[in-house]
């Protein structure tokens, strides 16, 4: 988890709009879903970075 907001801070930082994870299977599915990714086709998920921001927010 603090990958991904390391991820999220440096996207902020260079204005990226949304982040992704590819492809994924059970575990990197349910992990997506915990951080409110949501699917764009069943094996790919997005979630904004305004979104991902505002997760770590208020888990800290």
């Amino acid at each position: 988890m603090d990958f991904v907001h390391f991820l999220s801070e440096i996207a902020l930082k260079y204005d990226f709009k949304h982040i992704g994870i590819e492809s994924v299977n059970e575990k990197s599915r349910a992990f997506a879903e915990k951080l409110d990714f949501h699917s764009i086709n069943g094996s790919n998920y997005a979630v904004s970075v305004e979104d991902l921001i505002f997760y770590f927010q208020d888990k800290i």
